[in-house]
């Protein structure tokens, strides 16, 4: 029997690398802040315009306040708005993202797209489908600003951190417990009984969706050798192999976007970027393989990913899904909101309430730092 470890952002945070789209957005006005042209009073970069009213030039904005952040940056500029001394400008779809992040403190920057680009499908006033070009060249400006960001985070944390947390690796290598899987496999399959003479995961994948290359540094652990890393959507060394966009195929509108006979409206569909590596097609071969099981680790398992998920966690041999979820230091967490997103993944709702391990058998993931 195998494991797949499902490897999320989550993944990252617990190692202590700053990698969520909130991170992301400080960064991005920090930048946006040290960037001002000093001698103008517009500022314009493809997602947002900012304006400064009055005498005043940028320059002088930045000597008023030279040290701000990129959230103190972001609510000065919005206070302003209301006095006419600053102006926010922002495209529909970078306008969500913003406030997403101000009203959730969180966005899933690949649904916010998804939304935005079914409003360019036909409609009562508008007959034919109209190009999201714009739209799509706004999401390739965030893709390049992520890599930015992502590069810098991973070169300054991973220098400090060059190994899986000792925590994390005990429970990658686990031994598999009868308890965790699915009471109707158990009892069809033969093979399946055996595991209490074999518990130990004959292999192991990494099934990589972030791009940093957290997965990648090694733990010293003995069975490292059966251990295999799929960076599913690519990896900052090569942006061209990063995966962007939305793979929901299971959404109802989804036929309406392939209608169009647009290639505009397909060119961020995760499933058909997957076919420019064999990352999909080598997971393709492990689950067929053998039974396995699913930890995990760090993944919200939205429907960003769902075409995907929904082929690992309802194929024949998925035995069993078991999410670690977050506890914060209050004792609050985050399982019942990771397992209604693996529910979304399901289309037949007897295999969910059969495979995923209920929380009393589930722990937190452990944070490194």
């Amino acid at each position: 029997m195998n494991r797949i470890i499902l490897i999320g952002n989550g993944f990252d945070l617990a190692h202590g690398l700053p990698t969520s789209y909130r991170h992301f957005m400080d960064w991005y006005w920090e930048q946006r802040f040290l960037g001002l042209p000093k001698d103008s009073y517009e500022s314009s970069d493809g997602l947002c315009t900012l304006k400064i009213f009055g005498n005043k030039r940028w320059g002088n904005f930045v000597k008023e306040y030279p040290h701000l952040s990129g959230k103190e940056f972001l609510d000065l500029i919005q206070k302003g708005r209301e006095s006419r001394t600053y102006e926010l400008v922002a495209s529909p779809f970078f306008l969500n993202i913003i406030e997403a992040i101000e009203t959730k403190g969180w966005v899933d920057i690949e649904y916010e797209y998804y939304k935005r680009l079914k409003i360019y499908l036909p409609n009562e006033s508008r007959k034919e489908a109209k190009p999201p070009k714009e739209l799509n060249k706004e999401l390739h400006t965030i893709k390049e600003l992520l890599v930015e960001y992502l590069i810098q985070v991973q070169d300054a944390s991973l220098n400090e951190y060059n190994n899986i947390a000792p925590e994390i690796c005990r429970i990658i290598d686990d031994p598999i417990s009868i308890r965790d899987i699915s009471i109707t496999d158990y009892s069809r399959n033969y093979e399946l009984r055996e595991v209490k003479r074999n518990n130990s995961p004959n292999r192991i994948m990494f099934l990589n969706f972030n791009y940093t290359r957290t997965a990648d540094v090694r733990s010293g652990l003995a069975s490292e050798s059966k251990i295999i890393v799929n960076h599913i959507h690519g990896v900052l060394a090569n942006p061209d192999s990063m995966i962007f966009g939305y793979g929901d195929e299971l959404d109802r509108d989804f036929k309406s976007l392939l209608e169009t006979n647009n290639n505009d409206f397909l060119e961020e569909v995760k499933s058909v970027r997957y076919l420019e590596s064999d990352c999909y097609r080598n997971m393709l071969d492990f689950i067929e393989t053998n039974f396995y099981q699913i930890y995990v680790m760090g993944h919200s398992c939205g429907i960003s990913d769902r075409t995907l998920l929904n082929t690992l966690f309802e194929h024949s041999n998925c035995v069993s899904i078991k999410p670690f979820y977050y506890q914060s230091n209050d004792g609050k967490d985050n399982y019942s909101e990771i397992v209604q997103n693996i529910y979304r993944n399901f289309s037949n709702q007897k295999q969910f309430r059969d495979r995923v391990v209920n929380k009393k058998y589930c722990i937190p993931l452990p944070q490194s730092k």
